[in-house]
């Protein structure tokens, strides 16, 4: 069986076995890497971010196949060199990040058995593990924490290694469940295609554009932020948000709300089981103030979520 391996200085190490040799064959094809795109690939332990980007320069080839994901761009930022990351006083930030990781991120809608997800790759930074809670981010002490880097320059997680996590959880897909977003089962894939590695790296790292792109938005949300802590802007509750957008659907479903604020039964119809009537649990919740018309009340609550929403479209 033949392995490749990426390795560092944007190597791509082939293996060629033979029955009839004693050694396999061992060849750098990094200057063919675009023949190799849909190859399973292992990771170097030494691996680091810079090293993907490297075999553009090795292999030209694959700015065709990634150009539309801004890799000229992103390549000619990351040719600059490596900077250190900054610091900005926040203990937790500034714990830093020891490692980028690949992970799946599979998804199961289990009302239609439908799958999304399953060929691509998400991309995050590893802290280091905190000695201390740090709750704004929902870690506590002996965690580490989970960095989006889509907003960091390129040039700061050059130096920085990369793994991969074979472990994944495979979450619920669909919207109308209770436990949309939550995980369904646990899996394992250590099967791991090159161009899968070097798609998930540009879509993240571009999530916003080219390195230009990216720091106009890091600006722009930067200023946002600073308007907000200012008071100088007028902030809209999202509970005001989607009470009108789903003011259909309370209105094709419900006799009545009674005194009741839409956000509070909004909130109360997204945590029934999926297979119990809603009406009686919102009769439980609410003393009977807020009635649903008769044609639903023995809907359960995942059939009852996906009515009211068609509702509200």
């Amino acid at each position: 069986m033949d392995t490749l391996t990426l390795g560092p200085k944007g190597t791509l190490i082939r293996r060629d076995f033979d029955r009839d040799a004693d050694e396999p064959t061992v060849r750098n094809v990094a200057e063919d890497a675009v023949a190799y795109l849909f190859e399973p690939v292992d990771l170097h332990p030494d691996l680091k971010l810079g090293d993907i980007l490297k075999l553009f320069d090795t292999c030209p080839k694959l700015h065709a196949v990634f150009r539309r994901d801004w890799s000229v761009e992103l390549c000619e930022e990351a040719s600059k060199g490596p900077l250190p990351p900054r610091k900005n006083g926040n203990p937790a930030d500034d714990a830093g990040i020891e490692y980028l990781e690949l992970y799946w991120a599979w998804a199961l809608d289990t009302h239609s058995q439908t799958w999304r997800s399953v060929h691509s790759l998400e991309l995050h930074g590893i802290g280091p593990v905190l000695e201390f809670d740090a709750e704004n981010y929902g870690v506590k002490a002996g965690e580490r924490v989970k960095w989006s880097v889509s907003l960091t320059p390129v040039r700061e997680l050059l130096e920085l290694p990369l793994r991969l996590c074979e472990e994944l959880s495979i979450t619920e897909d669909d919207i109308d469940a209770r436990g949309y977003g939550n995980a369904v089962m646990k899996g394992r894939c250590n099967e791991v295609l090159l161009g899968q590695i070097i798609r998930c790296i540009l879509d993240d790292l571009c999530f916003h554009g080219g390195p230009q792109e990216t720091a106009e938005v890091s600006a722009s949300l930067k200023a946002q932020v600073a308007d907000i802590e200012a008071g100088t802007v007028k902030l809209t509750p999202a509970d005001d948000l989607f009470d009108k957008w789903d003011r259909p659907g309370f209105s094709a479903l419900f006799e009545t709300l009674g005194d009741v604020r839409p956000a509070e039964v909004r909130h109360a119809m997204h945590g029934i089981e999926d297979d119990l009537p809603v009406g009686p649990a919102l009769d439980s919740a609410f003393d009977g103030r807020v009635v649903v018309k008769e044609p639903f009340r023995n809907r359960p609550g995942r059939e009852f979520r996906r009515l009211f929403r068609a509702a509200s479209r």
